[in-house]
């Protein structure tokens, strides 16, 4: 009884056939060893040529392919920790001030449903939040919602909208916004809510972009629609774990230096790590580091430092407290 043999099998085969016949054209050529002259080493012939091509393909298509998509259960609270650190400093007509800020929240998002498109309904909530603010000649601005005590002037929208659905989401297993129901609240959440994944599996390599807009106000009241691209890139698969590198391009040309200085605040550079098996977060980390100059006349100059975390909480960390107080961020 003869066996059916499968693809990859196939290739195999397929590929030793190239490599034996690769061997004999050279045994016919009379190829015994490397030259004992010293005249240059003949160009590859177009057989040889054609031989690698053949190798690549074979290799290309016995790659593995990955499927990203979140993975959820109606039920399930999913809560992250988000970090959010800035430090900008700025230098107009020989004066400089710098101002740093930290935020700590708590994200959740509680599935409600899978509907009949198996897509993802749910809530997205802000547990609890952790500000700290810093200008020079200020005095420094603390507020955790976790204290009970009345948060500072500037902070009351951020007050009641901690612990309440600020919007119920309709997002399918591959990160794809389907719907949002937003309530008129202060979102202090950090970020992006989801990470948009490819529909079909890919390699590792594949890059896929997704376009937005980005309104910049400008100082007569106008609007200026600045167009951009998020870029991301599967770079590898280790142990289940997937690590996908994120880059902003900026498709519009901007050539006003407060625009600029506003722009680069909106930017993400930086590392995604996602759990094949479970359809999680595991890990993301985003840095910027920019400058601008002339934004507030000839002399002036920006320097923008950034990082932004996230993270699942380990259970039992219901808050997204951290040990070091705010101060050490200075």
């Amino acid at each position: 009884m003869k066996t059916a043999l499968s693809l990859p099998t196939l290739l195999t085969a397929t590929i030793l056939v190239i490599l034996f016949a690769a061997c004999v054209v050279a045994a016919a050529r009379g190829d015994d060893g490397p030259p004992k002259n010293t005249a240059p080493a003949a160009k590859p012939t177009k057989s040889e040529k054609d031989v690698a091509a053949e190798l690549a393909k074979a290799k290309d298509k016995l790659a593995p392919t990955y499927l990203l998509a979140y993975k959820f259960a109606a039920g399930d609270e999913v809560r992250t920790k988000v970090v959010h650190l800035n430090t900008i400093e700025t230098k107009i007509k020989g004066s400089t001030q710098t101002a740093k800020t930290r935020t700590v929240a708590t994200k959740l998002w509680r599935i409600q449903e899978i509907n009949e498109q198996g897509q993802f309904v749910f809530e997205h909530v802000v547990e609890h939040v952790e500000m700290w603010n810093s200008v020079s000649g200020r005095a420094e601005i603390r507020y955790d919602s976790a204290s009970g005590e009345r948060p500072p002037p500037g902070y009351e929208t951020v007050a009641q909208s901690v612990g309440k659905v600020l919007a119920t989401i309709t997002m399918n297993q591959h990160g794809r916004i389907i719907a949002r129901t937003m309530q008129p609240l202060f979102n202090p959440g950090i970020g992006e809510l989801s990470i948009p994944f490819p529909n079909t599996p890919i390699k590792i390599g594949t890059s896929w972009g997704i376009p937005d807009e980005i309104k910049m106000k400008l100082d007569d009241g106008a609007v200026k629609k600045v167009q951009i691209k998020q870029v991301y890139k599967l770079e590898k698969v280790e142990l289940g774990i997937a690590t996908i590198a994120v880059d902003t391009q900026v498709l519009t040309p901007v050539n006003d230096p407060k625009i600029k200085a506003e722009l680069v605040q909106r930017l993400q550079h930086g590392t995604i790590k996602f759990d094949l098996d479970a359809g999680r977060l595991r890990s993301k980390q985003m840095d910027m580091d920019e400058e601008v100059f002339g934004f507030n006349g000839a002399d002036s100059h920006m320097q923008y430092l950034a990082r932004q975390t996230e993270e699942p909480l380990v259970p039992g960390d219901q808050t997204a407290r951290k040990d070091e107080p705010a101060a050490t961020t200075k």
